[in-house]
């Protein structure tokens, strides 16, 4: 049997690796379903494995194999010396060893489980990279047979349906879709599909039955029929919002440190990266846009310097809210990649109240204006208006508040 490896020839490497290392957290589990869906992109979890220094062996030892190459025989044949000096190998009774009473058992078929899926995981976390990267020429997805020879009768039910990249589909069905499942997926051009006679799928034509699964944590999570629970996500998104979170805790702590080129670099870094686009077509959580200096924060006693652009606000922005806003729809994500320079290089500031800020800036050729608040429930200061302004509205919006700063003259 071919190696499940051989599908990363053609992603980069450092998508693949990038996706396993911020899984750094090291989280001991008796039920995989302890840890469900995004949690597993922030944390790195066996079932059965209670002592951390074996979960650590685990892990390295994954890490090795999408680091250097490798099959699972040679990956068995590295870290079952490991398991059985830990007494993690054969009939387990060991509750310190697994966390639990029951005799477990630790044999071929687990550890091909333990591989199969922390492999597939990680590779479909960088295919999703290398798809946010290339949806400008390959707009679609299409879902391809399984490689398995026993496949699912609901996943062949999916065969062929061809979606847009950021279609809601692909984010409960982007394979893997359960426990060895073998699903593919391929890339489309617009002049594939013409060329093959391909059309969209029609959302009536999607699956849309899902089921209740009540999840060891106690968490109820509703899953798509024909999806194992636990996989009913995409990884590549759960990854985005880990990654959105690591860049905020190591940007917070480099302003904090006064290492502003730091924290601007970090910013900057992933304002242009593929993952923004991805944030902005399916916003979830909340994705950094923009760093105050210590003046700023301490006018408006920020809890932090990075300031961020959550999913509510950005729908707002998005039109999606009628009822508070008109929103701006007409904003486009280069406009939104401006949003470091126009808080850092603004022509002005002012302050509004207590817990607001004002700028205007000159980026691009067009006067933009950003509005900065921080609430009291907030853990860091959000960017809750943004849009094209023009010169001659700066002097009116700003003259009964305290101007901090005035590039004008």
């Amino acid at each position: 049997m071919a190696d499940i490896l051989g599908s990363t020839i053609f992603l980069k490497p450092d998508d693949v690796l990038r996706a396993f290392d911020t899984r750094g957290t090291l989280q001991p589990t008796v039920r995989w379903s302890e840890m469900m869906h995004g949690q597993h992109a922030v944390a790195f979890t066996v079932a059965k494995v209670a002592k951390l220094d074996l979960l650590r062996a685990i892990r390295s030892s994954l890490d090795e194999v999408l680091r250097e190459g490798g099959t699972f025989e040679g990956w068995k044949g590295a870290i079952l010396p490991e398991l059985k000096k830990a007494g993690w190998w054969g009939a387990v009774t060991n509750p310190e060893l697994t966390g639990t009473a029951d005799t477990i058992i630790v044999n071929n078929r687990r550890l091909r489980t333990i591989y199969n899926t922390n492999v597939r995981m990680s590779m479909a976390t960088g295919h999703w990279a290398r798809i946010q990267r290339q949806k400008d020429v390959f707009p679609y997805l299409r879902y391809l047979p399984s490689s398995s020879e026993h496949k699912r009768p609901l996943h062949m039910s999916w065969y062929g349906v061809l979606l847009p990249v950021d279609h809601s589909f692909w984010q409960t069905h982007f394979p893997p879709n359960g426990w060895g499942c073998k699903c593919q997926f391929e890339q489309v051009t617009d002049r594939k599909m013409r060329k093959m006679g391909w059309t969209v799928t029609p959302d009536a034509d999607l699956p849309q039955s899902a089921r209740l699964f009540q999840a060891a944590n106690g968490q109820d999570v509703m899953v798509p029929d024909g999806v194992d629970p636990g996989f009913s996500y995409n990884p590549g998104t759960a990854h985005l919002r880990a990654v959105a979170a690591k860049a905020v805790a190591s940007m917070r702590q480099a302003a904090d440190a006064g290492m502003e080129a730091a924290a601007d670099a970090t910013l900057r870094h992933i304002v242009a990266d593929a993952a923004f686009d991805q944030f902005l077509a399916l916003p979830s959580g909340a994705f950094p846009v923009a760093i105050l200096d210590a003046a700023q924060q301490a006018a408006i006693q920020a809890r932090g310097r990075v300031v961020v652009m959550p999913e509510g606000v950005y729908r707002k922005q998005r039109g999606e809210m009628p009822a508070v806003s008109r929103g701006h729809p007409e904003l486009t994500t280069d406009n939104y990649r401006l949003l470091p320079d126009i808080i850092s290089r603004a022509l002005v500031v002012a302050q509004q109240g207590d817990t607001r800020l004002i700028f205007f800036a000159d980026e691009t050729g067009n006067v933009w204006k950003a509005v900065v608040r921080q609430d009291a429930g907030d853990a860091l200061p959000v960017l809750v208006s943004f849009h094209r302004s023009r010169p001659r509205n700066i002097q009116p919006e700003t003259r009964n508040l305290a101007i901090l700063l005035d590039r004008r003259q």
